[in-house]
Formats: structure tokens, sequence, C-alpha cells
């Protein structure tokens, strides 16, 4: 019967000694993979044992097998060493703070991702200095979904009230362009192949 009476006991405990498999694989793959790297390190200690014996095949002198079995117990002793070996599970304590830590950095670099994340709705954002980690991959997305046939579809298909949004970006994006406003005269220097891509659209969207 447990000496272990309290909850707090019981989970400090349970934090100290319970195992979990983190190994990285499925967690029943193991019962499989376990036997197979023993049997693989046995097979290799078995064949350098066989390769030193096979040469006293041709010789039966005694100085000979005496210098094959020492080679032979010096090979296998390298083989041991340096053979599968079983490592035990983690400490339940020590994968729940692996996974909080994981959890954070992944719940900060999201919140970094939204931050940074540029609002092309905003009157000044045409205006923010280029910086091409932070801006191209945003802008390329909004080219290409503007000016591929995907988005000229999409424009065919909308309401009156979102086609005359559709055209105030439109004027917003020509004005910007024309007026080389730094956001994207940074980035049409480094890819001026989209700046008349763009300035097509525009127009297209403004006389629809």
């Amino acid at each position: 019967m447990s000496k272990i009476k309290s909850p707090q006991e019981k989970k400090v405990h349970a934090l100290k000694n319970d195992r979990r498999n983190a190994y990285g694989e499925n967690s029943k793959a193991s019962r499989k993979g376990i036997r197979r790297s023993k049997q693989r390190s046995h097979r290799e200690e078995r064949r350098v044992a066989g390769l030193v014996l096979n040469r006293l095949k041709e010789t039966a002198d005694e100085n000979d097998a005496i210098e094959a079995e020492a080679l032979m117990k010096t090979k296998i002793l390298q083989k041991r060493r340096t053979a599968f070996k079983k490592v035990p599970d983690i400490p339940l304590g020590v994968v729940i703070k692996r996974k909080l830590a994981s959890r954070e950095k992944a719940e900060s670099d999201a919140e970094s991702i939204v931050h940074n994340y540029p609002n092309f709705h905003d009157e000044t954002i045409f205006d923010v200095p280029y910086v091409r980690a932070l801006h191209k991959r945003f802008i390329m997305f909004q080219l290409r979904y503007r000016t591929s046939v995907k988005g000229r579809r999409a424009h065919r298909t909308k309401t009156a009230d979102m086609r005359e949004f559709e055209r105030k970006e439109a004027a917003r994006w020509r004005a910007a362009i024309l007026r080389d406003a730094p956001l994207l005269k940074g980035f049409f220097t480094q890819e001026p192949q989209w700046r008349d891509r763009m300035l097509q659209w525009c127009e297209r969207i403004l006389v629809s």
C-alpha cells in the first residue's frame, strides 16, 4: 500500500518517477525498433568474429590462432562500445517543461507575425519605408491576388458595394504608385516588372 497520501505529494512523485517516450517517433514503434537495433548490433559482432575466424581455415598454426583470438576479442569489444544501447524514457516533469516552453515560443512567434503584418487598408501604409524581410511577402500576395485570373473572376462575382470598395482600393494603389510612395518605390526597385502589371490592374478596375 502506498505511503503517499496527499494529492500534492502524489503529483510531485509522478512528475519525478513517471516516464514518457519522447524519442520523436510512434511510441508503438519502440516495441519492434529496440529489438531490431539489438539484433543488428549482435549481427555485427558475429560478422566481425566470422571474418577473423575465416582466416584460420587456411592455417593451423598455434601462434596465428592466438593472434586471431586476441584480434577477435578486440574487434568484438570495439563493436560493443559503439553498439545500440537502450535509453530510458524522459521523466514526465521534463516532458511537461519542454512542451510548455515550445508552446510559449509558438505563441510568441504568432504574436510577432501578427504585429509585423502590414495593414494595406491603412491610409498611411504606403508611406512606411520598405523593408524586404518584413514587406516583400505580403506585397507579393496582394499583387498576385489582384492581377491573377482568379482575382479577376472574383471581381465579376462581387456585389455593387464590394466593387465600389475595390475601386477605392485601386485608386489608392494607383495614386501611391504614381507618386512613388516609399513602400512601393522600394519594392518596385527590386521587382520592377510588377509596377506596370499593377497599374494595368488599377486602370481595369477603375473603368469597370
